[in-house]
């Protein structure tokens, strides 16, 4: 188990009304809300969707954004591009076994890329 200590919470209370969360199959080519990348025709990926304070939203994440949000969202998850957003509040804090938190290698990955990046802007 990781004695990792970081989270991500999301101060947003705002009032939804319902949400939903599912992966799907990607029929035509759509961008990741969370890193910007691609997310191409018949590649797994998360939609989000619901309705808050009356409007409905829907959001597509890529697999990776998708696993590192929900290792570090201790509170809930929140959707929307704001991950790296949170993250750049956090990467003081992270240590090699946050790296635990995450299953594949890919995520791993991509969290190591984006934290050496912070360290070598330090």
């Amino acid at each position: 188990m990781s004695d990792c200590g970081v989270c991500l919470y999301s101060d947003d209370n705002s009032d939804i009304s319902f949400s939903d969360v599912e992966f799907v199959r990607a029929r035509k080519p759509y961008k990741c809300s969370e890193c910007g990348a691609p997310i191409i025709a018949g590649q797994r990926h998360e939609v989000a969707s619901g309705r808050c304070e009356g409007e409905f939203w829907r959001y597509r994440t890529c697999l990776v954004c998708a696993e590192i949000a929900e290792a570090f969202f201790c509170n809930g998850r929140t959707f929307g591009g704001i991950l790296w957003d949170f993250m750049d509040d956090v990467w003081g804090e992270l240590t090699t076994s946050c790296f635990d938190r995450l299953k594949t290698p890919q995520a791993k990955a991509e969290l190591q890329r984006r934290w050496i990046e912070w360290k070598l802007d330090q």
